[in-house]
């Protein structure tokens, strides 16, 4: 097997999210498409398929939906604490990839992804020469291969890329790349193939990384992910064949709009090759019995397909809403504002996942900066649909004075309904507390 080859497990991953990555490239990639989304009818001409194929409007729940679930986490900003090393978190936080991009935005573009793909990555590495180590999104679509071992951790990975190289004086051109990392204990290697004109030659051979693990972390939209393997299924891979159906219900509707908008004439009784003049300062004479009069449609047959476009629209929205239902028992607004934690839906489960695959990345980042002990925390905000309104912010307060309520708790719950600073911490807040009353 050659070395850009994708192995039969990814091909089948990537094959599976073919539909996804269509739906993902818009109306302008599904119109490009054609008959594999819009499918020609029995007998109809290529002239008028390419007619109807350009009045079809696609309307992309699917993306419209991703980007809405992805924005919740990030209302407020990423916070990255460190006992000892507060002042790298403070660096990578505002620039983590050396770029200018902050670790709200990047984790804002791995979520989306994730939610997509159903499994995205962070990477991380430094140049070769030195320099600011950098974190970076890293598509699952660009994953070739891979290997683990009995404890599901990778010892081996193959990752496309492409990379813009100087072509000329003042050319540019793009340069297909493969990158192979391999792990044998703690002993991690990488080496670098490019295709040319006689194929993948490597460029760069097995030089040794820094890390002593592959520094490749995934995001997975799953609270459990098989053993032995690296990606889980997209989340909103039924949402896109609903919206692809949509786009065709919406197509057959629009055409039979545009086919019955206008009335049509009927006459009888006339020659065939007689001239007729249709307009307001024109008439007909026909002969004694016959006829003519507008035949159009009684509107019936497009008062159904309108509906069942609205019911298909109220099934995506309704697969939307219920990515970030709890798996919980359902309560009263009281017993919710009491709730210590409401995380248990899928949107929430990507954030924990994230966090947990961004502090042993946030640990690579620091080992790159010869910090030994990094002791990096990740606070990605899991709490969608907590209010602040006058009744629950009652119920708070009545709990906290009637004892039934710790302090922690009770700051807790402000902190989480966005009262209080994404950043605020407890344990400062009682150390001035403390001070103030000494």
């Amino acid at each position: 097997m050659s070395v850009e080859v994708r192995t039969a497990r990814c091909q089948k991953f990537y094959s599976e999210r073919e539909t996804i990555r269509d739906v993902r490239g818009g109306a302008n990639v599904i119109r490009k498409l054609g008959a594999k989304y819009l499918p020609l009818e029995p007998r109809e001409h290529p002239e008028d398929y390419k007619r109807r194929l350009a009045r079809s409007l696609f309307m992309n729940f699917t993306e419209e939906m991703v980007k809405d679930l992805a924005a919740k986490p990030f209302v407020r900003p990423v916070v990255i604490k460190s006992e000892s090393h507060q002042e790298i978190a403070d660096g990578v936080a505002k620039r983590v990839d050396g770029r200018g991009t902050s670790m709200t935005g990047l984790c804002s573009a791995v979520f989306e992804d994730a939610i997509w793909n159903g499994t995205s990555f962070f990477a991380v590495d430094c140049a070769v020469n030195g320099g600011m180590p950098y974190i970076y999104h890293l598509s699952a679509d660009k994953i070739l291969g891979f290997k683990l071992d009995e404890d599901d951790r990778l010892t081996e990975i193959r990752i496309s890329e492409t990379a813009v190289v100087p072509d000329g004086d003042w050319g540019e051109k793009e340069v297909e790349r493969v990158r192979v990392f391999r792990r044998s204990g703690e002993v991690v290697t990488w080496s670098l193939w490019e295709n040319g004109s006689g194929g993948y030659q490597q460029v760069v051979a097995e030089e040794p990384f820094a890390l002593k693990i592959i520094p490749v972390f995934p995001v997975h939209s799953s609270a459990v992910v098989p053993s032995g393997e690296l990606f889980v299924p997209s989340l909103v891979k039924d949402l896109a064949c609903e919206n692809l159906e949509h786009y065709r219900k919406l197509s057959d509707y629009s055409n039979i709009l545009h086919l019955t908008s206008c009335p049509s004439i009927f006459i009888t009784g006339l020659e065939a090759d007689e001239q007729i003049i249709i307009g307001a300062s024109s008439a007909i004479k026909g002969q004694i019995g016959a006829t003519m009069a507008y035949v159009e449609s009684n509107g019936s047959a497009t008062g159904s397909g309108r509906e069942a476009i609205q019911d298909l629209e109220r099934k995506m929205r309704s697969r939307s809403a219920g990515l970030l239902e709890n798996n919980g028992p359902t309560e009263t607004a009281t017993g919710r504002a009491l709730q210590a934690g409401q995380t248990n839906n899928k949107v929430a489960i990507i954030a924990m996942n994230m966090a947990a695959a961004l502090e042993p990345c946030l640990a690579g980042y620091a080992y790159f900066l010869k910090v030994n002990a990094p002791d990096f925390t990740v606070d990605i905000n899991t709490d969608y649909g907590i209010t602040s309104n006058p009744e629950e912010l009652t119920a708070l307060a009545s709990a906290r004075t009637l004892g039934d309520l710790s302090r922690e708790d009770y700051l807790q719950e402000m902190k989480r309904r966005g009262i209080l600073r994404n950043e605020f911490s407890l344990a400062n807040n009682e150390d001035r507390l403390s001070t103030e009353l000494a």
